[in-house]
C-alpha cells in the first residue's frame, strides 16, 4: 500500500487488514503520513482486523486486503 491509494485519513485510528497471510506490504511513506496526521495505524492480518473493528469501531476507518 502506498500513498497513491485512496486512504481514508479522516479518523483517529486506521486499521489496515493485510490479507489472510499478511502479504500486503505497507510502505514506510504510509506509516510516516499516519504519524504526521496523528492517526494511529494498526496493521493486522485481515481476520484480526475485522475482529478489532467489531470490538471498537469508534473514530476508526479501515482498509482490508482480501485477495491473499
Amino acid at each position: 500500500m502506498s500513498l497513491e491509494e485512496d486512504i481514508p485519513w479522516m479518523c483517529k485510528r486506521l486499521v489496515i487488514g493485510t490479507g489472510i497471510e499478511g502479504a500486503l506490504p505497507v510502505m514506510d511513506e504510509v506509516i510516516a503520513e499516519a504519524k504526521r496526521r496523528g492517526v494511529k495505524l494498526d496493521l493486522r492480518r485481515t481476520p484480526e482486523a475485522v475482529r478489532l473493528l467489531a470490538d471498537d469501531p469508534a473514530d476508526t476507518n479501515a482498509i482490508s486486503h482480501l485477495t491473499c
